[in-house]
């Protein structure tokens, strides 16, 4: 017996889903070129890191992947869920089923909605996107925003805590964040030298443009042996790379991290990191570098 509900639609449901988590991830994901997949599902499924990994491992997704090479997942795994026609139709296949043939119009859509902000390299991004949601599913999709709604309806109130106790003192963890990024954007932020203070923002520009990262305790530092040249900084082309070492005082939920997102989500919000170590890169030289991550 068919007890859906007339006028129920379960593609139209993804269809505004799908809308709605785009609207939210949008922002982080407009400026990346590489990985943009695996952020999409490390966002939405937030702290359960090990699900992600999971789902990593399983649709055999990489963390620096191109938008080509996530859009060319979408064939795959749509045509996972919509396989094996023969068997009985449930309540979710339902869903992938009518949200397949509505894919088109998603983008239509979220065209319309958006307007001439969304263009083709953004169209690109909100496919990446859809294939996350069906990816992460939707139930997982539904549980992020609920709790993003619960977090803005949470600052708005100004409620004390029912529990007087303070809570455990943190001991902060010691960091060093070592990246390999661009002459260009080293220049441009203009107050990168050596044993001065770094906000916060202009570390998160660096973990966006750089091709190799690293974060890890600042002894393990010392095991890492570059091929850096003493040239002014000021004067190699734009494009030269260049090794920043960054120490920050309370990151020691960035250690380990592997994916940029997750790296800059942990940097402490009111902190500020001491610039170690700056220097140019031997030309072409990727000696030292093996256990970095690469984007």
């Amino acid at each position: 017996m068919n007890t859906q509900k007339i006028g129920f639609s379960p593609g139209k449901e993804l269809k505004k889903l799908c809308d709605d988590i785009f609207n939210e991830i949008y922002p982080q994901i407009k400026k990346q070129k590489k990985g943009v997949l695996s952020t999409i599902i490390y966002i939405i499924l937030e702290q359960e890191h090990s699900q992600a990994e999971q789902i990593h491992k399983y649709f055999q997704i990489e963390n620096n992947a191109s938008l080509e090479d996530d859009l060319s997942i979408s064939a795959d795994v749509i045509g996972l869920f919509i396989s094996d026609p023969n068997k009985n139709k449930d309540w979710w296949k339902e869903i992938i089923n009518d949200g397949v043939v509505q894919v088109k119009e998603i983008a239509k859509d979220a065209r319309k909605k958006i307007g001439s902000r969304l263009e083709s390299n953004d169209m690109k991004l909100f496919q990446i996107v859809v294939i996350g949601c069906l990816i992460v599913g939707t139930v997982s999709c539904l549980i992020y925003l609920k709790k993003k709604q619960g977090e803005v309806e949470k600052k708005s109130k100004n409620n004390t805590p029912s529990d007087s106790s303070p809570p455990p003192r943190r001991v902060p963890v010691s960091v060093a964040l070592c990246l390999v990024v661009p002459a260009a954007v080293v220049r441009n932020l203009g107050n990168v030298i050596k044993d001065t203070t770094i906000n916060v923002s202009d570390i998160e520009t660096l973990i966006e443009n750089a091709s190799y990262f690293l974060c890890t305790s600042p002894e393990y530092t010392n095991a890492i042996q570059l091929k850096l040249t003493s040239e002014d900084i000021r004067n190699v082309s734009e494009q030269r790379e260049i090794y920043i070492r960054i120490k920050i005082d309370d990151g020691g939920d960035m250690k380990g991290k592997k994916v940029p997102y997750i790296l800059k989500r942990n940097l402490p919000s009111n902190g500020q990191g001491i610039v170690e170590k700056i220097a140019c890169l031997e030309y072409l030289s990727v000696s030292g570098l093996e256990d970095f991550n690469r984007i």
